[in-house]
């Protein structure tokens, strides 16, 4: 994770309030480098990490893709869609090695030269076992308890999702609902239907320790928590990729 102030991220480009962002000059940019590639943030000043994505009012990034393209993308917070393309990984290269680096992030690319095992191999500190907040997706689907019932059975199918977070005002999970509470349980609202209180893991716990969990518990997955907030889910699908890396390595 690398941090720079608006000024700094933005040079050689458009004036960024210029270019839709809205940013102001306290406001900071994050780097984060993820498998495949990276992911940049505009934020208030301050933002403590764990939040960098879920507070952005910007996310802008690129990702290389398994048949060698690049997906780019840009995201307002505000905006009702959302920018991307994609193009070959040699040219979206020879672009940022140049002037015309455009939507694809403020870094130096360098993800672009790692090899398909460099991409696979599990993220994790050196001397440390791999953590939940190595592989857990952010930012969150959520809902809050006093969500419409019908309201949320439209989240779940708009994004594909069989569950989701329930959150209160202070960020805290409060409860999971799921297809099957939409479905079995009867109630005009959240607060009605949803499964309380939600099964959590710490964002530093062991990931073989988060799949022990899931199996003893038999469920597919599991809100992400940090300082009392929701940092992210963690699913059986993300453990299966993290153990398919250590395999792979």
């Amino acid at each position: 994770m690398k941090r720079l102030n608006i000024q700094e991220a933005f040079v050689g480009e458009a004036n960024p309030n210029q270019e839709g962002t809205a940013a102001e000059e306290a406001d900071e940019v994050v780097l984060l480098a993820v498998r495949g590639g990276e992911i940049t943030t505009v934020v208030e000043g301050g933002t403590p990490d764990e939040f960098v994505v879920m507070d952005a009012t910007v996310l802008r990034g690129a990702l290389r893709l398994e048949n060698e393209r690049v997906l780019i993308f840009e995201i307002h917070r505000d905006a009702s869609g959302a920018f991307f393309d994609d193009e070959p990984a040699a040219l979206h290269y020879r672009r940022h090695e140049g002037a015309d680096a455009g939507l694809s992030t403020v870094g130096d690319a360098a993800y672009l030269e790692q090899s398909a095992e460099e991409q696979l191999a599990p993220v994790t500190a050196p001397g440390r076992p791999g953590v939940v907040s190595d592989i857990m997706s952010t930012p969150v689907v959520t809902t809050q308890p006093d969500e419409d019932v019908a309201k949320v059975a439209s989240i779940l199918s708009f994004h594909g999702i069989t569950g989701l977070p329930v959150v209160d005002d202070a960020g805290a999970v409060v409860g999971v609902v799921s297809e099957a509470d939409v479905i079995a349980r009867q109630g005009r609202t959240v607060a009605d239907i949803m499964t309380a209180p939600a099964h959590t893991v710490a964002a530093e716990m062991p990931i073989t320790e988060v799949a022990a969990e899931m199996t003893r518990r038999r469920i597919k997955r599991m809100p992400v928590v940090r300082a009392g907030r929701l940092a992210g889910v963690v699913s059986r699908g993300d453990i299966v990729r993290w153990l398919s890396g250590t395999t792979n390595t």
